[in-house]
């Protein structure tokens, strides 16, 4: 809860959480998984895959692979819990095969519940192509708009302009409305 008692939306929850998160660097191997730079390497190791892999959140254990999706799914493990971060999220629901980690995955999610928009809110989770532009390759959340600019936090990314899919760090980033890399916003149902 904020100063003065305000309530939190649960966007602004989950958002808090991932902003929380700037700064934290992929790691060289499983040591010091829980410290923000040590052992930082280029190795995709991470708290957010270890903590999801312990509670078999994905089809498969995803620590050591590329976690732009993975850092935004633990975003809502940790500020709802498990099962309503997969409401939230529409991922398919306990004891399906075919959940994955992936930003290809999510956007299919959000695309067949009617929930991908083209407009961003925050706490949308903002989806980017490569730059085939086809090809979802990135993912993040959206924690502001203005006129011109949409302003995220993405894991996996560096703090540079333009889209990265790879880049090891967990970043706030901007772009303009009108990027063509853009592919979407899934809307999480907040309402429920």
């Amino acid at each position: 809860v904020p100063a003065g008692g305000v309530t939190m939306t649960e966007a602004e929850k989950v958002l808090a959480i991932a902003l929380a998160e700037v700064g934290y660097l992929e790691k060289e191997t499983n040591a010091a998984l829980d410290h923000a730079t040590a052992n930082a390497g280029d190795e995709n190791y991470t708290k957010y895959a270890r903590d999801l892999d312990a509670i078999d959140f994905y089809n498969g254990d995803k620590n050591g692979h590329a976690w732009c999706d993975v850092f935004v799914d633990w975003c809502f493990v940790k500020a709802f819990g498990e099962e309503k971060a997969l409401d939230l999220t529409f991922q398919p629901g306990w004891n399906v095969l075919n959940r994955g980690a992936g930003c290809r995955h999510s956007r299919r999610y959000y695309k067949l519940r009617g929930r991908l928009f083209a407009e961003p809110q925050p706490g949308d989770q903002v989806f980017f192509y490569a730059k085939d532009g086809e090809t979802v390759c990135h993912t993040g959340l959206v924690y502001a708009v203005d006129g011109t600019y949409v302003y995220t936090v993405e894991g996996n990314t560096h703090p540079g302009t333009g889209v990265e899919a790879n880049g090891g760090s967990v970043c706030r980033k901007q772009y303009l409305l009108t990027d063509e890399r853009l592919a979407g916003y899934g809307r999480p149902d907040y309402t429920e």
